[in-house]
């Protein structure tokens, strides 16, 4: 695993042999500056993951008992595992990251079961329960990984290999 986000990784990569311009250090200086509510945020994931997960599989529980009889436990660790994958994508400002360790293995395998329309369902009950129970400056911050999830759900699974 890669220990800074992988843009910046790719800037100084770029750089090596030579000083970094004033463009190429933007990435580098919105990172340390949002470090603090990034880092806040993980926090609260941390803090109220397991909260956040039973509330959306207790909804999605009303709608899908089957599902949730036979693979409940599967969903909650799946649920469970976003939403670190986040916090840890969040911590490094690394969408990229999600994307490439979590997101499309996750999609490939829920469309390899036929799970993906479920899953999604279940997930947009996490989205409510982020809103629910969240800080609103949290909750902006973690939505946009939530929903790269979601749209990965929604493709056809030979489109998702050409996901970036």
């Amino acid at each position: 695993m890669q220990a800074i986000n992988s843009q910046i990784e790719e800037v100084i990569s770029r750089g090596e042999g030579r000083y970094l311009s004033a463009t190429e250090l933007q990435p580098i200086k919105q990172y340390v500056q949002t470090f603090t509510a990034r880092a806040k945020t993980y926090q609260i994931l941390q803090e109220k993951s397991e909260v956040l997960v039973r509330h959306a599989l207790k909804k999605f529980m009303v709608q899908h008992p089957d599902i949730m009889q036979k693979h409940g436990k599967r969903c909650h660790y799946d649920m469970t595992m976003l939403l670190r994958y986040v916090g840890i994508a969040i911590l490094r400002n690394d969408p990229k990251f999600l994307n490439d360790t979590l997101v499309l293995w996750q999609a490939n395998i829920l469309a390899a079961y036929q799970k993906q329309k479920a899953c999604h369902v279940a997930y947009r009950y996490l989205q409510e329960a982020l809103k629910e129970h969240l800080p609103s400056q949290a909750e902006q911050m973690i939505e946009p990984y939530i929903e790269m999830m979601m749209q990965a759900l929604d493709l056809p699974p030979k489109l998702m290999a050409g996901v970036q």
